[in-house]
């Protein structure tokens, strides 16, 4: 049997949802994962194992457990075409896993196999032993014959598995690969019609631990977390981009002026990773709850933040400040701070390490009239 001379070989770029974790479920998966040029001569192989530690012979085990289960049988030898193992990819900790197979391009038949995971990238972002071996069932099915199925798709061929094992799409592309017959014994492999392609698993780009504080002085906000596959970040705000941010050591940090109370929100590429809104770095606006005009001046009663400082302007110029405020403030302002007016005031509060809080337009009020609102 022949096979196409087309090599498939992807470099996956990948997506994620705004809660910073998991794969999104939806209909992108396809209902067959796509089939490589390649494949053995039967729906078995051999494989040796050289890993050292009984941990990751365990999951090489439960990994090719999974497929034989699914309907393809991972034999362990002594010698194979086949190797398996974890490698320390500390220099790359974008890649979780590859797998390098040679094979002859006229036949489809593979002469060669290199499958590894990568342990640097697994003891850095944490992977359970259960996701490891989900990492190490997607490079094994590279090496038996099938693809990258879509991005964001419920497949253990999903270009940045870490969540998912075989699926019902996988098993179809495995069967797919292996529905027909052949024997390669009938035509030589010549050293020029063997090639090698390398399918990568890279890592899912995830953005942790973010923490937002504000700064007066310098009226920027300062950002900083951890960055799980990424080495820069772009940073945008009310959807321009403002700079590039370098991730040393999965860690970001810096800090952004900026004026108003937009959202940012930082991508890698395209892909939103995460977004910062308002709440996140400004003071919640205060609360009006009633407001009475007398001959002496007009009373408040406010909802606001614990220990935040409110200022009361008028016209921009601020009339009175409330330090150390409690959850609910009142606030009497006598006639000769408004000028007998009560047009144009507005309050705003602020608590520690956070922007100040939009302007509320405080009720202009006739005497003896009184103002209730409930929450």
């Amino acid at each position: 049997m022949r096979f196409p001379k087309r090599i498939f070989s992807t470099l996956a770029t990948i997506s994620l949802t705004t809660s910073f974790g998991l794969l999104s479920a939806n209909a992108s998966t396809k209902a067959t994962t796509p089939m490589l040029g390649y494949r053995y001569d039967k729906q078995a192989a051999n494989y040796q194992d050289l890993s050292s530690s009984d941990y990751y012979k365990d999951v090489w085990n439960n990994a090719t457990a999974s497929w034989k289960k699914a309907g393809f049988t991972w034999t362990k030898a002594a010698t194979a075409k086949t190797t398996v193992s974890s490698y320390d990819g500390s220099s790359d900790m974008t890649l979780a896993g590859y797998n390098s197979v040679s094979y002859n391009k006229s036949t489809g038949e593979i002469t060669s196999s290199k499958v590894r995971i990568n342990r640097a990238v697994f003891e850095k972002y944490n992977y359970t032993k259960a996701e490891r071996t989900n990492v190490a069932e997607h490079e094994l099915g590279h090496a038996l014959g099938i693809g990258h199925n879509n991005t964001d798709s419920v497949s253990v061929m999903n270009p940045a598995n870490r969540y998912y094992t075989i699926q019902a799409c996988d098993i179809n592309g495995m069967k797919a690969r292996y529905a027909t017959t052949t024997t390669f014994d009938s035509v030589p492999n010549n050293p020029g019609e063997i090639i090698t392609v390398t399918e990568y698993l890279h890592v899912q780009p995830k953005i942790t631990n973010i923490t937002t504080n504000y700064s007066s002085q310098s009226h920027s906000l300062i950002l900083k977390g951890r960055a799980i596959g990424i080495e820069h970040l772009t940073l945008t705000y009310q959807g321009k981009k403002v700079r590039t941010v370098n991730v040393k050591s999965g860690q970001f940090k810096f800090a952004q002026q900026f004026k108003g109370y937009g959202d940012f929100k930082l991508m890698k590429g395209q892909q939103v990773l995460a977004t910062i809104a308002s709440q996140q770095y400004a003071t919640p606006k205060v609360k009006v709850t009633s407001a009475e005009r007398t001959t002496k001046g007009i009373y408040y009663t406010l909802i606001g933040s614990r220990d935040a400082t409110i200022n009361i302007a008028q016209n921009g110029q601020v009339i009175k400040t409330i330090k150390n405020a409690s959850a609910t403030t009142k606030v009497f302002i006598p006639n000769a701070k408004i000028k007998n007016s009560t047009r144009g005031l507005t309050v705003t509060q602020r608590v520690t390490n956070k922007k100040t809080s939009q302007a509320v337009q405080l009720p202009p009020l006739k005497v003896n009239i009184k103002q209730v609102t409930n929450f």
